[in-house]
């Protein structure tokens, strides 16, 4: 086969966004619906919260009620400019890009070389805005949300959902020292945990049909592995009470994970942070973008010709950034040392 030929180009505005949308779009969250998205973002986004509506007996003039009035409030969503400068050595990317195309039609590798090199990019630029869309400027050890001496940061693109509810008041948080644990221990076992989040949210989260538990795919094993270990008892006539007490079979175990807590469905987001659950419902958790707009760029370089460098430059302009709308309606639990 001959060697792959690399064709430079500039893309802008609609243009470019093929490639910017595989790099944004492709995120575990922002695919599987997980937090709501604004894709056309100029810098800020206002997000508006309404509350209240209240129900008085029927009056022949309009009448204002005595309380629980509709009011307005407002969330503001800042995207930051962000940017990707990618260098891939062809040799070994090219590599790559050949051994798929000889595996045919199935192999889904784009037909040319440019193509494959954004999308090769654009993978990992998912895998980061999906951490920093959670964990963004936010350390789950100990709820850390700025930049010092002992702290690990997550992700520094821009700040995360997690960095905005520490920021903020939810309607319920509950934090404790120690990392979670696969038991019911009282301080950091995961059914300790998911039990005391779901009888203390806020009404208004609970009755929510559309409410979700969020956590790391770390939390959701220990989930399971605590479910795991939990007797249950039934009849078989071996002991003088008529039942024995057993775990939950293998093939629970094994062959699905929870997939949800006490009737609320569990969501392990790839970008999820450890030691952190969330409760609350899709609508209040923003990711923002411009994706729609003029402003993104995707550039594709190869600089063969130019320096004699056999690698390809691949650079990304465009703008991210996450905000909650409501701090009332979310529950946390989290870790705090």
């Amino acid at each position: 086969m001959a060697n792959a030929t690399v064709n430079a180009g500039t893309y802008a505005g609609e243009a470019a966004r093929p490639y910017v949308a595989a790099a944004i779009l492709s995120a575990d969250s922002i695919a599987n619906n997980y937090v709501s998205v604004l894709e056309n973002v100029h810098a800020k986004a206002v997000l508006r919260k309404f509350s209240g509506a209240a129900i008085e007996s029927a009056t022949c003039e309009f009448t204002t009620p005595s309380a629980g009035q509709l009011a307005l409030g407002e969330a503001i969503l800042e995207a930051s400019a962000l940017q990707v400068n990618e260098q891939v050595c062809n040799k070994d990317l090219r590599a790559t890009w050949e051994s798929a195309q000889m595996r045919g039609q199935s192999s889904n590798a784009p037909a040319d070389f440019t193509s494959f090199a954004a999308q090769y990019v654009a993978a990992k630029v998912a895998e980061n805005v999906e951490i920093n869309l959670w964990g963004g400027n936010y350390d789950p050890t100990d709820g850390a949300v700025a930049a010092g001496s002992g702290v690990e940061l997550l992700g520094t693109s821009f700040d995360g959902i997690c960095h905005h509810i520490v920021d903020a008041t939810p309607g319920y948080e509950k934090t404790a020292a120690g990392a979670f644990t696969a038991d019911a221990d009282g301080t950091t076992g995961i059914l300790t945990k998911l039990d005391d989040i779901v009888a203390n949210a806020p009404s208004v989260v609970q009755a929510d049909p559309g409410t979700v538990l969020y956590m790391s795919r770390k939390s959701l094993f220990l989930l399971q592995r605590a479910m795991a270990g939990i007797g249950i008892f039934q009849a078989n006539g071996s002991d003088t009470t008529g039942f024995a007490g057993v775990g939950y079979s293998p093939e629970f175990v094994g062959a699905a994970r929870p997939t949800t807590f006490l009737g609320f469905p569990v969501v392990a987001p790839a970008g999820m942070a450890n030691d952190t659950i969330i409760m609350c419902n899709p609508n209040q958790l923003y990711f923002g973008t411009d994706l729609l707009t003029d402003h993104i760029q995707a550039s594709v370089l190869d600089l063969a010709g130019v320096t004699g460098d056999d690698v390809t430059r691949v650079i990304m302009k465009f703008s991210g950034g996450t905000q909650i709308v409501d701090a009332g309606s979310i529950a946390v639990s989290r870790r705090s040392s």
